[in-house]
């Protein structure tokens, strides 16, 4: 859960509030996210920010107002940033991925070295990880075909 909540704050770092696309971006790197550290941890992250209060974990003794540091007052959770993402915009965002992990995809690194006539190596879990990225985000659909199509458009313009 805790690397679900330092990828969603590295991509809030990333993303100015405001900037054109800016929630399109935050939805697509907090889908990496659960794509990296799993569907359970996202959710257990989301469930924890539901109960918590807005400012993260009660402290024993709270400082006073005056000592909170314009860090600990970031927006740190879906629900705060710019008014815009609500925690169930973030479990929607879950929901609507048409897969969640590289077994889920619909075609396999060897069907993909096959195709492209190239032996194994880094470059495939790198090409596999792309294409899982870009299907759970909607922008290709799972199908062996589709995959193969952008496999190849992919290795022309090389990881």
């Amino acid at each position: 859960m805790l690397r679900v909540r330092e990828a969603w704050t590295a991509a809030l770092v990333a993303v100015p509030p405001g900037e054109p696309g800016g929630t399109d971006l935050l939805r697509r790197r907090f889908l990496a996210a659960v794509l990296t550290f799993g569907v359970e941890a996202a959710e257990g992250w989301l469930s924890l920010l539901a109960i918590l209060p807005a400012g993260g974990l009660p402290a024993a003794n709270p400082p006073a107002v005056s000592e909170i540091s314009p860090a600990v007052t970031t927006p740190a959770a879906p629900e705060l940033v710019n008014g815009l993402i609500h925690l169930q915009a973030a479990r929607d965002w879950i929901a609507q991925m048409p897969l969640k992990s590289l077994s889920e995809l619909a075609v396999t690194g060897n069907e993909l070295a096959e195709a492209l006539g190239k032996r194994p190596g880094p470059w495939l879990g790198n090409m596999l990880s792309a294409l899982l990225q870009a299907t759970a985000s909607g922008d290709l659909l799972n199908n062996k075909q589709v995959l193969l199509l952008e496999a190849k458009r992919m290795d022309g313009h090389e990881l």
